[in-house]
C-alpha cells in the first residue's frame, strides 16, 4: 500500500472521531476573497479525432470534456507514481 493510500485509510478510520472535536452545528462556509485560482491555462494541440473521442466520452459521462481530460491525466499520473 502506498503512503497516500495509508494516509487515506487512516483518515477514513478517524472520520467518526471528528465529531468529538468539531461542532458541525456551528460550521459556516469559509470565504477566501484573496485566494488565487489554483488552475493554470494550458494550450494543447491534439489530433481532431482524439478531441472528438474525448468529447464523445465526456458527453457519455455527462461531464465537460476539459474536466474529463483532467481526471484522465490525474489517474495516469497516480498510476505512474504507484508503479
Amino acid at each position: 500500500m502506498s503512503k497516500r493510500q495509508d494516509e487515506a485509510a487512516y483518515l477514513e478510520s478517524q472520520a467518526d472521531r471528528l465529531e468529538q472535536f468539531v461542532d458541525f452545528g456551528q460550521a459556516r462556509p469559509a470565504v477566501f476573497p484573496k485566494l488565487k485560482p489554483s488552475t493554470a491555462r494550458v494550450t494543447l494541440r491534439m489530433p481532431s479525432w482524439l478531441l472528438d473521442e474525448l468529447k464523445r466520452e465526456a458527453n457519455r459521462r455527462d461531464v465537460p470534456y476539459q474536466s474529463l481530460l483532467k481526471v484522465i491525466l490525474a489517474d495516469w499520473l497516480r498510476k505512474q507514481s504507484a508503479a
